[in-house]
């Protein structure tokens, strides 16, 4: 089953009061490329968090950013500088000596200044926020993958659909194809015969030469390799696993060969057939991109 490399995913996990929330996003990318947004203090979960992230995605530019809620335990300490306290009533004392101001400082004018309160965060458990972290990373990874396979659902039914447009195409191709060789020489006949006259050339030597195009415009090992590798394409589909570099290589080739029986064609009802192959192709190219 093919997988889409876009998606969103979001996981919790909680123990003793402390929350993490994590979520992820997906979106389509040659490598594998994930970017962690972590809150102030936890930059340490980095490295940890992105190997999970490694074991889990093939491909894909992944965002990933976790909050967190600590518990009760974890709140920190509220503490008064004290030394900080002696010291501006020292410099009250001293301006209102120096200066003769009248009044008294109130609690109010202190708490007012600044280092006057003092907060000291607690340290947190490592390993029990790291424990937490990981439990909201996995599920949110799980939810991610949920939403990735359901959407490379959507893109297999899309994709089976054009091979069975391409298919149909080739066939109809390789049904017109025994006509060229006349096509060829009657094309040629009709240009001769207008440069040279009807008996202003050597019948024999006309048929040489439409026998020489003939085997030059032949399409029959174009559209063999062209349904060998639609083929390959739908069995692709149905493999688990990363398998869009595999797609993609082979969608090249299928456009190869496209545009080779193109160039190649006698016939308007040929070339507008490779017309339909090709937009399709172009239409898978596009799909492509988004597969794991």
């Amino acid at each position: 089953m093919i997988l889409s490399m876009t998606g969103y995913g979001r996981g919790e996990a909680e123990r003793n009061g402390n929350k993490a929330t994590v979520e992820l996003t997906s979106v389509n990318g040659r490598y594998l490329e994930s970017q962690i947004r972590l809150p102030r203090g936890l930059n340490a979960l980095e490295s940890h968090l992105k190997g999970i992230l490694t074991e889990s995605f093939s491909r894909g530019k992944i965002s990933c950013t976790m909050g967190w809620e600590s518990g009760p335990e974890t709140v920190g300490r509220v503490l008064l500088n004290e030394p900080m306290v002696v010291r501006y009533q020292e410099v009250f004392q001293q301006i209102k000596k120096n200066v003769h101001l009248p009044g008294e400082v109130t609690i109010s004018d202190f708490l007012a200044l600044p280092e006057v309160i003092i907060y000291e965060p607690a340290e947190p458990d490592a390993e029990l926020v790291r424990e937490i972290a990981e439990a909201a990373l996995r599920q949110a990874i799980e939810a991610l993958k949920d939403m990735r396979q359901a959407e490379g659902e959507k893109l297999m039914l899309d994709l089976r659909a054009r091979l069975n447009i391409i298919t149909e195409a080739v066939g109809r191709i390789e049904a017109n194809a025994g006509g060229q060789a006349e096509i060829y020489r009657k094309k040629l006949q009709a240009r001769i015969a207008e440069l040279f006259g009807e008996n202003g050339y050597d019948q024999q030597r006309l048929a040489e030469e439409v026998a020489y195009l003939a085997e030059r415009s032949d399409i029959t090992e174009e559209c063999v390799r062209l349904k060998i590798h639609t083929e390959s394409f739908a069995e692709a589909l149905a493999v688990s696993g990363a398998v869009g570099r595999r797609l993609n290589f082979l969608m090249q080739e299928m456009n190869r060969e496209a545009n080779t029986i193109g160039s190649k064609a006698a016939s308007a009802d040929i070339s507008s057939l490779v017309v339909t192959i090709k937009e399709e192709l172009e239409k898978i190219r596009e799909q492509v991109q988004n597969i794991e």
